[in-house]
């Protein structure tokens, strides 16, 4: 059977770890590698069969392999995919409720705040115009005092 390589990238999705940790194990020798020249430097190329080996994800390439094996003979799977499916109780929706009330609640009372210092803050904004135009009058010379 032809090798076929992942990179690391592809690797770290199909088996749900994070790229760190697959990088760890190509530096322990636990997964079979390939360096691939690329301008910016090299890339790992994982080989599937030593990624299958340690993680065991060889169902997901199954799937992969059946999928890409209907879609060739122009056939469209009718049997649903399995997913996990978790179910949510009337508790945890009432305590998302509150979550979101309290969240709610707490925006009003950020908004007000924020209006009250725009607010605050456009007061002073007026008294220091005021007080640049009367330090911008010109003041009246000591004998003007008739006009």
């Amino acid at each position: 059977m032809a090798q076929t390589f992942l990179s690391i990238q592809e690797a770290a999705e199909v088996s749900s770890k994070s790229i760190q940790t697959i990088r760890r194990a190509i530096k322990s020798k636990k997964l079979k590698s390939r360096k691939k020249k690329t301008p910016q430097g090299y890339n790992y190329m994982i080989d599937k069969e030593s990624l299958v080996k340690l993680y065991d994800v060889k169902s997901i390439f199954d799937e992969q392999s059946s999928e890409k094996k209907e879609k060739q003979k122009g056939k469209i799977s009718k049997t649903p995919r399995k997913l996990s499916k978790q179910y949510l109780t009337k508790d945890d929706l009432g305590m998302f409720k509150d979550t979101v009330q309290k969240l709610i609640d707490q925006h009003e009372k950020d908004k007000e705040n924020l209006f009250r210092l725009i607010k605050t803050f456009q007061d002073r904004v007026v008294v220091l115009e005021n007080q640049v135009k009367l330090l911008a009058q010109p003041k009246k010379k000591w004998y003007e005092f008739w006009k």
